[in-house]
């Protein structure tokens, strides 16, 4: 298939984007285990009008040298927190760094983290729409800022430090509206980016040959028939695609 299938922009649900956007991931230094929290990133960002899928496309060399580790949170005072991203990019910090403003947040009322020292720091306004899933209400500032007071303090924090600077109040309540839209409405992309990352997405996949279809799901196929894994009586699946002969393609003709 081609972009040329497709002569307008190209409407995904939200299931179509984390599919496509975990496999890129899976081709990078990620640790498998951050992936759904910067995959969903991804997805918040697409669906909130910031960098999203043409950022991803343009990025994905920079992404694919990830080091999550790299991330420095120090806590200067009680709820001010300090985040040097290592120069690593926002998508990849910002589930960590929205885990300790969640954390100080509910500890002492409310939080704020500077955070410096990363990759295309507008993405980090990211953090308001994924808030509500955290169970906050982020809200992000550029500099200098001043922060909401806590029960136990007569006066507001403030920060002086340079980059961009979260507010978190606890919100438990909050509606995840980003995510509802993306839901109703989908995510719109132009079919030629939208096929690129398809594509690339795949090459986080087996080559298809007989041997990698026989491996494939809860059993193995060994070469002679024999089922290894699972041996219901009662199973009907058809598994004659699993040990046949790849078909050749119509191009080679």
């Amino acid at each position: 298939m081609s972009a040329a299938c497709s002569e307008g922009p190209v409407t995904l649900l939200p299931r179509e984007v984390r599919l496509v956007v975990e496999r890129i991931l899976l081709l990078t230094a990620l640790p498998a285990g951050s992936i759904p929290a910067v995959r969903d990133v991804v997805l918040y960002a697409a669906a909130a009008g910031l960098g999203g899928l043409p950022l991803l496309r343009q990025r994905f060399e920079d992404l694919r040298a990830a080091d999550p580790a790299a991330l420095r949170i120090t806590e200067a005072a009680p709820g001010v927190l300090a985040a040097d991203a290592g120069g690593q990019h926002t998508w990849t910090v910002l589930p960590m760094i929205l885990d300790a403003l969640g954390e100080a947040a509910a500890r002492e009322g409310s939080a704020m983290a500077s955070v410096t020292n990363l990759l295309d720091p507008e993405e980090l306004r990211a953090a308001c729409a994924l808030g509500p899933r955290h169970g906050l209400s982020v809200f992000a500032a550029e500099g200098a800022c001043t922060g909401p007071a806590t029960g136990r303090e007569a006066a507001l924090r403030r920060t002086d430090a340079p980059g961009t600077t979260l507010l978190a109040i606890p919100a438990p309540d909050a509606r995840d509206a980003v995510l509802d839209r993306a839901l109703r409405q989908g995510v719109t992309v132009e079919p030629e980016l939208w096929w690129a990352l398809h594509h690339l997405s795949n090459t986080a996949l087996s080559t298809d040959t007989p041997e990698s279809r026989r491996h494939a799901g809860p059993v193995i196929v060994q070469p002679d028939g024999r089922i290894i894994g699972r041996s219901d009586h009662d199973d009907d699946t058809d598994i004659s695609l699993l040990i046949s002969t790849k078909p050749e393609s119509a191009d080679a003709h």
